[in-house]
């Protein structure tokens, strides 16, 4: 389904290459159902400050003085809101903070992020512009060495904010160990991985393509990304608000597995099995078919590793180190209570993703 892309006369060349490229990648990595309209604007319209979209598909971006670099982020930013409204069928949410609005910041700077790391787009991103971002460098008396440094801290792959406290999930996990687990570990898995990849010559678009191409990189990328990989998701996958599982996940687990409390059972069952430091997984195969698998360290079912593949829709850390303080060697009691904090929203989410994906393969 074509979209209708109004840009001002005076809109040169590369740029509307760099923009129609960017739209390209947004549609692949969050499909819309249905045919929108962006203009691109020289002046505001109403209350917007650099974008706005209305309820009948049509974005407005600001782009008078601005770089590319943010008008694509303001792209990204309200595409991802027409994502959330009409393909994940979402309520609005609030206009400043809540949930669709982090998420709406976050995925247009990973996004971004993304697009950028090819190397043809890097130049037209970013090059037309180092006299500009010298100029703020000045002015703001930042001690910034070089151009390649800001590019390169861009580039680096970003620590997942927790949406909620450390001991907001006493029912499951004690304060003491999220904060180890958060600060100590996952956060050095992070650390560990930048610090590798900038030995790679040409490394992968994002997170996610390391994970899936991950036999063509070395062991410490392996782990590492591995870790940092596994643990955003897992954030995500945990709430402090108890939730009941929902459709369309609900219907599709009870269809797979016989029942809902079966599942938990075979789930419980392989997480009690996993020997050894690993995690245990809910999966959407390409065939669209669930399946619980385990696997062992920092690895998952993304990898081309992996015997079994497939994406996570809902995973749980059995190492040690997240859950012995308060579990001690009851690993069967800690996965007990994960049933009481999962975020099911979350879940149908990377479920109802999942399936356009594959059909757009």
């Amino acid at each position: 389904m074509s979209n209708i892309i109004n840009y001002p006369k005076n809109t040169n060349k590369i740029n509307k290459e760099i923009i129609d490229s960017f739209i390209k990648k947004l549609q692949k990595k969050y499909p819309l159902d249905n045919q929108i309209t962006i203009d691109f604007l020289e002046k505001r319209t109403g209350t917007m400050t650099t974008g706005s979209r209305t309820n009948k598909g049509r974005l407005k971006i600001f782009v008078k003085d601005r770089i590319i670099s943010d008008v694509l982020r303001t792209l990204g930013h309200e595409w991802i809101h027409e994502y959330q409204r009409n393909t994940l069928n979402r309520d609005r949410g609030k206009s400043i903070g809540g949930k669709n609005e982090n998420e709406a910041n976050a995925k247009s700077g990973e996004i971004l992020k993304y697009f950028a790391k090819n190397k043809e787009n890097e130049k037209k991103i970013y090059k037309p512009f180092l006299k500009k971002i010298e100029e703020v460098e000045l002015k703001l008396n930042e001690d910034l060495v070089s151009q390649k440094n800001i590019i390169s801290e861009i580039k680096k792959i970003s620590i997942e904010k927790l949406q909620y406290d450390f001991n907001d999930l006493e029912t499951f996990i004690d304060s003491e160990t999220m904060k180890t687990h958060y600060n100590k570990h996952y956060k050095g898995y992070v650390e560990k991985l930048n610090v590798e990849l900038e030995k790679v010559k040409d490394p992968d678009l994002d997170i996610e393509q390391i994970i899936k191409k991950i036999s063509k990189y070395n062991t410490v990328i392996k782990n590492n990304g591995g870790g940092a990989f596994n643990h955003a998701l897992f954030w995500k996958m945990l709430s402090p608000k108890k939730q009941e599982i929902t459709d369309p996940i609900k219907t599709k687990i009870e269809n797979t597995f016989g029942s809902y409390e079966k599942f938990k059972e075979k789930f419980e069952e392989e997480a009690k099995s996993r020997f050894g430091s690993g995690w245990v997984w809910l999966i959407l195969t390409k065939n669209n078919m669930l399946k619980i698998v385990t696997t062992a360290n920092q690895d998952n079912p993304l990898m081309n590793t992996e015997k079994i593949q497939g994406y996570p829709l809902l995973g749980l850390d059995v190492w040690e180190h997240a859950y012995y303080l308060k579990y001690k060697n009851q690993r069967d009691k800690y996965t007990k209570n994960f049933w009481g904090v999962i975020n099911w929203g979350f879940v149908n989410d990377q479920y109802t993703t999942q399936i356009k994906r594959n059909k757009v393969k």
